[in-house]
């Protein structure tokens, strides 16, 4: 017996080496290698600039918002996005004590960015901020795996590793993983939404459909985009029945139709509760019967849309959704037709439907652009066997793309970031048929992959402003893009480097990004007024009529996306010349004297709003009489001056200021004037 069990055991250690040397257990060790060491890349890659790149416009106001819901069941801080991304960031930053809750007193908007930006630099802003950004990662990391995962189950091991590539490397995403925004969130869930409902229609299980229905509730609450996880399970939902006719009997159609149905008004409840559950299932956007300014009745009234408006009055009346997330509703309808669009160097006063296919070509790497193109013309994915993938790939993505073409909001790629983790799989899937041909396919497969992957790592660690080669690569993006596809006011910590090699104390700097101070990052310059802080009216520095040394401006200033064409733009003379250098692909180095009588007439024209708010009327207007020397063609100051005569009961006057601007704005670009001069009051004029 004693020798019969040692034998055993010897040939149990035979059989278990032969196994560990086979092709199955290699390919299987192999795989699970190439798995590890991609998503340790992908955290290497949302880790240093997390660490590395200052604030950016949105995030104090996020996190201020996040930590409010927490600790005062607040949802009226930031109530333009669902809360969800920012409850995950603010979850260590709960210690830190934040300003009490106070009714509002003036536009929302202005007064919390103001107050998120208090907050965030009271403390330690960067142990903060890089705290709340590897939180918020959690959903570029649960996206990588939800890749793999769908890549393997649509097709192969293969196509997901290949998709998990594709998706560690993609600069757009790397970009915008480790914000303290809520892109990332809903690209994750929105992914997340169709590939569980995939996963329910191969096999339908209550737990299965329960899980579709809390990942689309948490895709209502990752940001209101969200919202076409609604008709985009719907419009799938049709598709498998209309396709279940060709592979069922008859008799079973009924049933299997009913089914679907019934399964899909499950998962809209399920999801509609989940959204209630992140509200804390509370109508009201702010506790102990504070009150949102403007209500949510007075901002509806200023929709243009009649038919959203109605929607939105029906809504709150009868509690169909909380009313912070009707009130972001309403807010994003209202700026619609507001935002300004900035594309291949022109400046357009509204949204246009090219910008976003635009935005696709250039932000996109030319290998996942190679291998989209020849997945149009790949026989092999149009294999039966392969239909159901194929449409859950191709279906959501381009709804959500349509959608944004319709949208007129055009502020960035991360607005269409959703249609990439789907983009991945189909381009990974491609590749995978390519390769497995063999001979000058595989060459060629191998070759797109390659380039993806060397294009990203180029542009390490500046994924914001990347732009691929045939757009003129990443230091050319400011040319053809602004806001958060160029400098996002992200580079503060690359300009502190800059200034210290090469010993520059003398220096200006037009930074772009609200409420976020230089000094903080011991930045020497002056500051110079900023386009978002004059929007807001938040105040701006003063600046003198010449300025000479070292000027700094953020590619986003210099392109007036904000300021607006032509001589509405103080920085355009900055963006026609070339720069000494460029700093972190976004920020343009002059040196020199330059002559900027505009900047010096938006500082005064600041300081006599701030003087008249304390009703000192004549120091007021003497200001605005200085921005019209300065600027005789500024019809802001003219408004202004408007409203200073009438409060000091010169009505005539007043009356004749108003005509100036209104003058100005018929014969200087009135798209963009007309929107910034009526919305002042001027009931005096009726």
């Amino acid at each position: 017996m004693i020798f019969k069990r040692n034998n055993t055991h010897v040939n149990l250690l035979h059989f278990g080496l032969e196994i560990s040397k086979s092709p199955m257990a290699n390919k299987c060790w192999l795989r699970k290698t190439l798995i590890a060491g991609l998503l340790a890349i992908l955290m290497f890659e949302l880790y240093y600039p997390a660490a590395h790149q200052a604030q950016t416009p949105d995030e104090a106001n996020h996190i201020l918002s996040g930590v409010r819901s927490w600790k005062f069941g607040d949802f009226g801080t930031n109530p333009e996005h669902p809360p969800l991304a920012k409850l995950v960031a603010a979850l260590p930053l709960l210690r830190y004590p934040c300003p009490p809750l106070q009714p509002y007193t003036y536009y929302f908007k202005s007064e919390n960015f103001k107050t998120g930006a208090e907050f965030l630099y009271s403390h330690d802003a960067d142990f903060m901020l890089l705290r709340a950004r590897m939180l918020v990662s959690v959903f570029s990391l649960g996206l990588a795996i939800i890749v793999l995962q769908a890549g393997t189950e649509m097709f192969c091991s293969r196509v997901g590793i290949l998709a998990l590539a594709l998706y560690v490397f993609d600069p757009n995403l790397l970009a915008h993983g480790s914000l303290v925004t809520t892109d990332m969130a809903v690209t994750c869930l929105y992914f997340g939404s169709t590939y569980a409902f995939y996963r329910w229609c191969v096999k339908r299980t209550f737990g299965r459909l329960a899980f579709v229905g809390a990942v689309a509730g948490l895709t209502l609450a990752a940001k209101h985009s969200g919202l076409f996880v609604i008709p985009m399970l719907s419009l799938l939902a049709v598709i498998e029945m209309v396709c279940s006719r060709y592979h069922d009997k008859p008799n079973r159609l009924f049933s299997k139709a009913m089914n679907m149905t019934a399964g899909l008004v499950l998962i809209i409840t399920i999801a509609f509760g989940t959204l209630w559950g992140v509200y804390g299932f509370r109508y009201t956007s702010r506790p102990n019967g504070m009150t949102m300014f403007p209500s949510l009745g007075e901002y509806i009234t200023k929709l243009q849309n009649p038919i959203v408006s109605a929607a939105i009055s029906v809504a709150s009346t009868w509690h169909i959704m909380p009313e912070a997330y009707l009130y972001g509703i309403a807010d994003i309808a209202s700026a619609m037709k507001r935002d300004p669009m900035y594309l291949f160097g022109q400046d357009f006063a509204t949204g246009h439907w090219f910008y976003f296919p635009a935005v696709f070509a250039i932000k996109t790497t030319l290998g996942m652009l190679g291998l989209l193109a020849i997945a149009l013309f790949l026989r092999g994915l149009r294999q039966s066997q392969y239909s159901r993938a194929i449409c859950f790939l191709v279906i959501p993505p381009s709804l959500y793309f349509c959608a944004c073409l319709c949208s007129a909001m055009n502020l960035g790629v991360r607005h269409i970031l959703p249609i990439y983790p789907f983009l991945h799989v189909l381009a990974a899937a491609t590749a995978s048929m390519l390769i497995q041909k063999g001979g000058a396919q595989k060459v060629i497969a191998i070759i797109l992959l390659t380039a993806h992957i060397v294009s990203s790592i180029l542009s390490f660690p500046h994924y914001i402003p990347y732009a691929n080669e045939a757009s003129g690569g990443d230091s050319n993006t400011f040319r053809l893009l602004s806001d958060s596809n160029s400098d996002w006011g992200q580079g503060l910590r690359e300009v502190k480097q800059y200034l210290e090699m090469n010993g520059i104390r003398d220096c200006w700097f037009a930074h772009y990004g609200m409420n976020v101070n230089p000094s903080y990052y011991n930045i020497p310059c002056r500051p110079l007024p900023e386009a978002m802080n004059h929007m807001y009216n938040l105040g701006l520095p003063m600046v003198p009529e010449t300025i000479e040394g070292t000027i700094l401006v953020s590619g986003s200033e210099a392109d007036g996306f904000f300021w607006g064409p032509g001589d509405l733009n103080p920085y355009a003379q900055f963006l026609h010349h070339c720069p000494d250098a460029i700093i972190a692909d976004s920020i343009l180095v002059f040196r020199g004297t330059f002559h900027v009588p505009e900047l010096a007439a938006y500082s005064h024209l600041s300081l006599a709003k701030t003087l008249a708010t304390s009703q000192q009327w004549d120091l007021s207007l003497r200001q605005v009489q200085i921005a019209l020397e300065l600027s005789p063609k500024l019809s802001e100051a003219y408004v202004v001056q408007s409203r200073i005569l009438n409060a000091m009961n010169r009505r005539r006057e007043a009356e004749s200021a108003f005509r100036q601007a209104l003058d100005l704005a018929d014969t200087d670009n009135p798209e963009y004037v007309y929107p910034r001069i009526l919305h002042i009051p001027v009931e005096y004029l009726h």
